[in-house]
């Protein structure tokens, strides 16, 4: 008997075991008081660890606390041999990095707002007599970190497109489904807001699509995929044939599924092509920017070569602004030079008012639904403008003999209605874009 006991003692632990268990004791011990301290309401609390974790708007105020003070942190933030750490991936003293750790912590707050949401354990109880019968899910108090979902609308739209909640199987509560769906694919700080949103899509819908869908990174992005079917995603798979090409896809933009499925085999092959030398993310950005992306096969005027010429902003470029360029006739040279003019001479707020995504989403509102295309058509319509303008003084300063450029033209014209057009664009941006 002594034997074995010894042989038990000595098994070596997993280190993967002891590292979680040395975060989880940081997180609950020194790091809570640290927050304890930098936070006021939490002074006085005795368990700030679970206080954090058990509200959303708490932990994304904690992470957003974090990065900015992270001196505050920086006895935690050191390396086995002490040494200060400022790369997130790289492994701390406590055995994980600020990204695993922060993936831990995603988790750990999605486990307790599911619970809180649906109303019953994560892992059911062991004994039938304790086995609760399924509840109705929570009743939650909106979020004020979702400023323009309607969250009850958005869940109508994820159950419509893309089917109804399975009856729920023998042994399994309602949280313990959902989350088991979700773990795998949370991993960003900025996810803990949109756990309102993650709790009424059905779990067979992040069971098929995974990190598709806790990769959209805005509340748009989020209520472009509920309004999408689920029959453009596996078109889109029969179009793209290749798994690991579909995997990409699933991985970087799932929103690119709609452009994809219109296009079909041929024309996706095409503009695929031309777009193959960026870095999977940007691909894939570019193919979900849907009315850009189709009028790159539609429009006869734009060669594969144009297409890889304009390909840096091809995933913010509206239809519009790509209708600009070719009205300009500029050569392949000449494209991005007038983008990067237009972006410089305007500023990058008033350059994504003119030439950048539209927004697709109307708000529910009716009075911000009329405001937002109000704003639309001045900044379409003061696109078409400025581009009438470039083209007089081009034809002007040519008639009379000077060398002047075309980006040079822009440059000018960019710089004299820029004033004007911020006001104006001040004025009439909706609450929907920030304003």
């Amino acid at each position: 008997m002594a034997t074995q006991s010894n042989t038990a003692a000595s098994k070596p632990v997993d280190p993967d075991v002891l590292a979680r268990r040395e975060v989880t004791r940081m997180l609950k011990g020194p790091v809570a008081e640290k927050f304890k301290s930098l936070i006021p309401p939490l002074a006085s609390n005795p368990d700030p660890y679970k206080t954090i974790m058990d509200t959303p708007e708490l932990l994304d105020a904690c992470f957003k606390l974090f990065r900015m003070k992270e001196e505050a942190f920086a006895e935690f933030l050191v390396d086995s041999e002490g040494n200060p750490v400022r790369d997130d991936s790289v492994r701390l003293r406590c055995g994980r990095s600020v990204d695993e750790i922060i993936g831990m912590a995603v988790r750990t707050g999605m486990r307790t707002y599911a619970e809180l949401h649906f109303g019953d354990p994560i892992v059911p109880p062991k004994t039938k007599a304790a086995a609760p019968s399924t509840p109705a899910p929570k009743k939650q108090q909106p979020s004020r970190l979702l400023k323009l979902v309607n969250v009850e609308k958005l869940a109508g739209l994820f159950k419509r497109n893309y089917g109804q909640p399975k009856p729920l199987p023998a042994g399994q509560t309602q949280s313990g489904r959902f989350y088991t769906s979700i773990k795998d694919n949370l991993d960003y700080e900025w996810q803990v807001r949109f756990f309102p949103i993650y709790v009424e899509i059905p779990p067979h819908v992040f069971d098929r699509l995974g990190i598709g869908i806790t990769r959209m990174d805005t509340e748009e992005r989020l209520q472009l995929l509920a309004q999408m079917a689920i029959t453009d995603i596996t078109k889109a798979e029969t179009v793209i044939k290749d798994p690991a090409l579909f995997r990409e896809m699933m991985e970087n933009n799932v929103l690119a599924s709609a452009t994809v499925s219109h296009l079909g085999e041929e024309a996706f092959g095409n503009v695929h092509d031309a777009l193959e030398h960026l870095d999977p993310q940007k691909k894939w950005n570019v193919l979900a920017n849907k009315d850009t992306a189709i009028r790159l096969h539609e429009d006869k005027r734009i060669t594969k070569n144009d297409i890889a010429a304009l390909a840096d902003y091809l995933d913010i470029l509206n239809e519009y602004a790509l209708d600009a360029i070719f009205d300009l006739k500029l050569n392949r040279d000449q494209m991005q030079m007038f983008l990067k003019t237009a972006e410089d001479n305007l500023g990058q707020d008033l350059f994504m008012a003119m030439f950048g995504p539209v927004q697709m989403v109307m708000p529910d509102d009716h009075d911000e639904q009329q405001k937002l295309r109000r704003y639309q058509t001045f900044t379409q319509t003061a696109l078409r403008n400025l581009v009438s303008a470039v083209k007089q003084l081009d034809d002007s300063l040519r008639k009379s003999g000077s060398d002047d450029t075309i980006e040079e033209c822009l440059g000018t014209v960019c710089r004299a209605r820029r004033p004007d057009l911020e006001k104006e664009i001040k004025k009439l941006a909706p609450t929907s874009l920030g304003a």
